[in-house]
């Protein structure tokens, strides 16, 4: 089904708006109404310039660079900015609950796919721990091979399963950027 310009428009600016680094530029650049330079945003984000590169390559229409090579705010990156204003606008103690609640729920958005290989992922790890430790425990192939064997082994599947545990909150959006590039 094809999209409507409307929905168009509405998945730019949430897409545009969605990652911190490009809201906090939007707003360095929508404060600036004579336009920022490149190094200005650079001093201000404290990212890299790749990283730089990257989201002002991912706000193109809603940031454009002028003549005199300063950044402005298009017309729809101005929307983008009002829309940042509105959302911060008259929050209080009683959205609160409301807030914990979005934030609880959108940082479990996982497909049932994608969390049935997490918990496959983080069971393999658990058992490859406990093999390791097992091998380190047990003088199965001599105590040289099973030293190594068991460290490596026991090493390997800690690392993962601390990596995938701890950052198992953004994972997430990781995912959910694979799956649309792979289920095209």
């Amino acid at each position: 089904m094809a999209k409507t310009r409307e929905e168009m428009v509405e998945g730019a600016v949430i897409q545009a708006v969605g990652h911190h680094e490009r809201r906090n530029i939007i707003k360095i650049i929508g404060a600036a109404p004579g336009g920022v330079s490149y190094t200005e945003i650079l001093g201000e984000t404290r990212l890299n310039t790749g990283h730089l590169n990257y989201h002002l390559r991912g706000l193109e229409g809603m940031v454009e660079r002028d003549d005199a090579r300063l950044y402005r705010l298009t017309p729809l990156g101005l929307k983008a900015l009002r829309l940042l204003a509105a959302i911060n606008e008259d929050i209080g103690n009683g959205d609160e609950p409301y807030i914990d609640m979005a934030v609880t729920a959108q940082s479990s958005l996982l497909s049932p796919l994608v969390r049935g290989y997490l918990n496959v992922l983080i069971l393999i790890c658990s058992f490859g721990v406990l093999g390791g430790l097992w091998l380190l425990a047990n003088n199965v192939y001599g105590a040289t091979s099973k030293t190594i064997w068991g460290a490596v082994i026991t090493l390997i599947c800690v690392a993962v399963l601390y990596s995938v545990l701890r950052n198992y909150r953004t994972l997430p959006h990781y995912f959910s950027r694979w799956e649309r590039r792979v289920m095209k």
